[in-house]
């Protein structure tokens, strides 16, 4: 049962993540709000909630190791650029180009940021 909690935070998490990823986007592109994931993600947050709560009950306290922390990190903004390289090619497809070279920029600084938390063997 644990790991069905588990995989289900895991889960739903991802979900989150996508979908504020898609809200900024059509916000940035469309400049239109998606109301109905929004309204999906909100109703979503009640059994995440429910999740987190069970397992926090039933699970000792551990604490992230550098390690841990260095990987999260790398994932993120690993998503975040490939976010951005996303936005990136809407941007140009809709001939903005300052935006385009400005989202660019921030993209090669993401995957720089990234490339530096890999551990150098």
């Amino acid at each position: 049962m644990e790991r069905f909690r588990e995989t289900a935070i895991v889960l739903l998490l991802l979900f989150l993540l996508a979908g504020i990823l898609v809200i900024i986007y059509s916000l940035v592109v469309w400049q239109e709000f998606p109301k109905t994931l929004a309204m999906i993600m909100l109703f979503a947050l009640a059994p995440l909630k429910s999740c987190i709560a069970g397992l926090r009950k039933k699970q000792p306290v551990q604490e992230f190791t550098c390690a841990d922390t260095r990987i999260l990190k790398f994932i993120l903004l690993s998503v975040f650029s490939v976010f951005l390289i996303v936005v990136y090619i809407s941007c140009l497809l809709k001939s903005w180009r300052i935006i385009a070279v400005l989202v660019f920029a921030l993209s090669v600084f993401t995957i720089k940021k990234a490339v530096d938390l890999l551990p150098a063997d």
